[in-house]
């Protein structure tokens, strides 16, 4: 593959590396189809998670929390800290499979990052990289065949029986890492305890975390848009009549401008304005769907009056991603929904429009808004059951793949050697040369990752908005009870279930069905298995 057309600037070894907010993306988040259909509670109470302790050593623009909230930097350190001076390895070859988006990397005898991360290692990491696509179908041949690696991503769709395979296969962590025991590993130990939350499988830590940014916010507003009406800040917003009266100023059709515009209504951001569960809901044991809450109902009956009052673009449930951003580049719509790493991510919102900023939430009915838990982590990574030494040898690596961003394994992982696949300007930014994506796109950060970071250099406007913006969010956050919980119904027929339901509320929206339509959808969806699916989650908590 040639690279003679890739610009070697700063903003583009951004965009190569996936870089800016520092998380991944791309992975599924449904259950795969159970054949035991075991059902095992997951709840984090039920063991003791990792002691959380920060890299004193790395010093942020910004200082992220415990509870999520990404630390901020403005420039790349320099020099970077050095977290890993002994290598892990003695030698020792280990196997790994996980995910690839895009062009496969230089092979390892033709990839002199490949070679130098191995160096650092101490040993190698043999990596099956699959294409998405076929990732599914590439673990399960590989799992039958008992030729089972080290390392195993865990897509969270793929492996139909997750935990009868954990059960079987995969090594308790628990011993290693829970507690004090993880502060052998201290890049691990420098994730938060809301990534780790999500490792937990059958009372027991049985994953290493891919972590992502915990909130995906509620959208992105044109803040000239919106000062032109009055509102500096949309957290000043009191309820939902006064956001209504926003959104009729906001609106000209007669000139092409619309308050708000997204495929599918962008539901996100009016369900959680009007503070409806993130998925469940749990009380005592008893879990209640979203669909069945009168805040969902709420929050569709005032879409459809948007709608129908002309403030949201007519047609725009239907648009393509393209066709969002461009009407929002292009001033038609004030508002979208798309999540946080689209404003942060280099070449994003953030960096395209000076005015746009995170839409921070009120509460439409009054009271304490809320904002969605449901973006924490892209996936994690399965260990296969070993003797103890191996085990250690394999967390030493997880350690140096956990490298926070500051440091020199960061560097090295994610934007390759220097000299080779990057320059560094004044400031100590990398700034990507012709080399860098067929060196660095290794998928090593799809194995284990660090807590993520906001770093998108000569930003600091953004980067300010950005951290104020989850400073806020993260504290509001909902969590989804049942994340880390097994169904095997909803694995076979959730999301079908789901599409029934949603595809009646469109019609409703745009006028062709009645809010009793919604009303009898959710019913079908009640009788036709979430009735099931409540069940087995609950018994699942149950334990």
């Amino acid at each position: 593959m040639s690279f003679t057309n890739v610009a070697a600037d700063r903003r583009t070894f951004l965009k190569l590396t996936g870089m800016g907010l520092l998380a991944v993306s791309g992975a599924g988040s449904l259950a795969g189809c159970g054949q035991k259909e075991a059902l095992q509670a997951s709840n984090a109470s039920a063991v003791k998670l990792p002691t959380y302790v920060p890299v004193e050593a790395l010093k942020p623009d910004l200082p992220g929390t415990a509870q999520g909230v990404p630390a901020a930097y403005f420039n790349y350190p320099s020099p970077p800290t050095r977290t890993v001076t002994t290598p892990p390895l003695k030698g020792e070859t280990f196997s790994a499979i996980t995910n690839i988006f895009g062009a496969p990397p230089n092979p390892r005898e033709k990839n002199p990052t490949w070679q130098a991360i191995e160096e650092r290692l101490g040993g190698k990491l043999d990596i099956t990289a699959v294409s998405s696509d076929d990732f599914k179908t590439k673990v399960n041949t590989t799992i039958a065949g008992n030729d089972i690696p080290d390392l195993i991503l865990d897509d969270g769709a793929s492996i139909p029986d997750i935990i009868g395979f954990l059960e079987a296969k995969c090594q308790d962590l628990t011993p290693f890492l829970s507690g004090d025991a993880i502060k052998e590993y201290p890049n691990l130990a420098a994730i938060p305890e809301i990534f780790w939350k999500q490792t937990v499988r059958a009372g027991k830590i049985y994953t290493l975390p891919i972590p992502r940014s915990p909130v995906g916010g509620l959208g992105i507003y044109r803040s000239d848009r919106f000062a032109e009406v009055g509102i500096t800040d949309t957290s000043q917003i009191k309820n939902a009549d006064e956001y209504l009266e926003v959104m009729k100023q906001l609106t000209n059709a007669q000139a092409g401008r619309w308050a708000f515009g997204t495929k599918a209504f962008g539901m996100s951001t009016f369900l959680q304005l009007f503070g409806a569960p993130n998925q469940w809901r749990e009380s005592g044991g008893k879990l209640t769907y979203y669909l069945e809450t009168e805040e969902y109902l709420e929050a569709v009956s005032f879409v459809r009056k948007a709608a129908a009052a002309g403030y949201i673009v007519p047609g725009s449930e239907s648009w393509t991603n393209s066709q969002r951003s461009n009407a929002f580049i292009s001033g038609q719509v004030a508002q979208i929904y798309d999540g946080m790493p689209a404003y942060v991510n280099a070449g994003g919102y953030g960096t395209t429009i000076k005015d746009a900023k995170p839409f921070l939430p009120f509460a439409a009915g009054g009271g304490k808004p809320i904002a969605w838990l449901d973006n924490i982590l892209f996936a994690s990574t399965m260990v296969k059951r070993n003797d103890e030494q191996k085990i250690r040898s394999l967390l030493g690596v997880a350690n140096f793949l956990a490298a926070p961003f500051g440091s020199e394994e960061f560097m090295l992982l994610n934007y390759g050697l220097e000299g080779t696949d990057h320059t560094r300007d004044d400031r100590g930014n990398p700034v990507a040369k012709a080399s860098a994506l067929a060196n660095t796109s290794v998928p090593w950060k799809f194995l284990v990752a660090p807590d993520p970071a906001l770093y998108v250099p000569q930003q600091e406007a953004l980067t300010r908005n950005a951290h104020a913006a989850y400073s806020t969010l993260v504290p509001l956050g909902v969590e989804n009870p049942t994340s880390t919980l097994f169904s095997p119904t909803n694995a076979r027929k959730g999301g079908t279930l789901r599409t029934a339901v949603s595809d009646t509320v469109t019609d409703h929206i745009t006028g062709r069905k009645t809010l009793d339509d919604v009303k009898s959808a959710i019913q079908t969806w009640r009788t036709g298995g979430g009735d099931q699916i409540r069940a087995e989650y609950e018994q699942a908590l149950a334990g």
